[in-house]
């Protein structure tokens, strides 16, 4: 169907509606322009045999980062975090969480262009009575961008994108950011475009390797220090329902070091074990770690442009238009 938008600063349907309709012809603001064709019943025309979705559903790459952009400037939060501490695993159970009716904060769910990618996150996170089977550890050298489209209480649409990259990655960024390896290339394209960052703590790595887990956490923490332009970090303490058995001494000074390094920075204990009843580290703490950047994110890009009163004895810095 051929047509326009009635709103001029709209592009429908050449680029995404305005709106954040996924089909733009049901949009009330877009005027079709009716065509009459002669076609046999029975038999497909061309137009019908074609298909107008330029996407696929899957988790986004790089150089489909466009199919969003087009429409709006995306928030990215980028996931950091060594190998095998629950980054992926975080991800699905954010979409398992909004599939069984929780909610973030401020924000609707309002729609995803990366629908077969989240749903695959969540067919391999299966709840059972005291075990999850998690997710495989991402592939290094994949680097996947999951999407949502997320409107606040004044209807205004924040298209979000979520990095999910192998944690062998950051070990090898953390050890040298100007390192030429391919691989950690992809840790530095998630630390500078990001515009907030989650760093994962995992909890069993502490208990299992103690300080050697620490410094490698605390090694990856000052990479993403350096050059942060406060932008905000919070640490999601993952597999939590395990902390209390880290040795006191470790997870003390780990939280102390943490604190001293970032400014603009928040904590949170997270798990995935289901508890009979609602359950803080599951249920709440996952999506509460995601609200506080997502707020932190929202004030960042609506920055306060009133002007301050001048006063002045020059004549024309006093002029106010009258």
């Amino acid at each position: 169907m051929t047509g326009k938008c009635k709103i001029a600063e709209c592009g429908a349907p050449e680029i995404p509606c305005h709106n954040g309709c996924e089909d733009f012809t049901t949009c009330p603001n877009f005027i079709a322009e009716i065509v009459e064709k002669k076609t046999k019943k029975g038999k497909l025309t061309t137009d019908e045999k074609k298909s107008n979705l330029n996407w696929t559903g899957q988790a986004f790459s790089l150089d489909e980062l466009s199919l969003i952009s087009s429409r709006t400037s995306p928030a990215l939060i980028g996931i950091v975090g060594k190998a095998d501490a629950g980054k992926t695993t975080f991800l699905a159970m954010i979409y398992t969480l909004l599939l069984n009716g929780r909610t973030f904060k401020e924000f609707n769910f309002a729609g995803t262009k990366t629908i077969l990618g989240w749903d695959e996150l969540h067919h391999r996170l299966r709840l059972k009575q005291g075990e999850v089977p998690f997710p495989p550890p991402t592939p290094v050298g994949s680097h996947r961008l999951y999407h949502f489209a997320l409107r606040n209480r004044d209807e205004q649409l924040k298209d979000v994108l979520f990095s999910d990259a192998s944690g062998e990655v950051f070990s090898l960024w953390s050890i040298n950011r100007d390192d030429d390896d391919e691989n950690a290339e992809i840790a530095r394209w998630i630390y500078s475009n990001s515009n907030a960052f989650m760093l994962f703590i995992d909890c069993e790595a502490l208990i299992e390797q103690k300080n050697l887990a620490k410094r490698e956490i605390m090694r990856i923490a000052k990479q993403l220090c350096h050059d942060l332009k406060n932008r905000p970090v919070i640490a999601v303490w993952s597999k939590s329902d395990k902390k209390a058995e880290i040795l006191s001494t470790i997870k003390d000074s780990l939280k102390t070091e943490l604190e001293n390094l970032f400014s603009n920075y928040q904590e949170i204990e997270i798990s995935n074990f289901l508890e009979p009843g609602p359950d803080e580290l599951v249920h709440k703490n996952n999506l509460a770690a995601i609200d506080w950047l997502l707020e932190k994110i929202m004030l960042s890009s609506n920055p306060d442009l009133t002007l301050a009163e001048t006063n002045s004895d020059d004549l024309f810095i006093n002029y106010k238009g009258k």
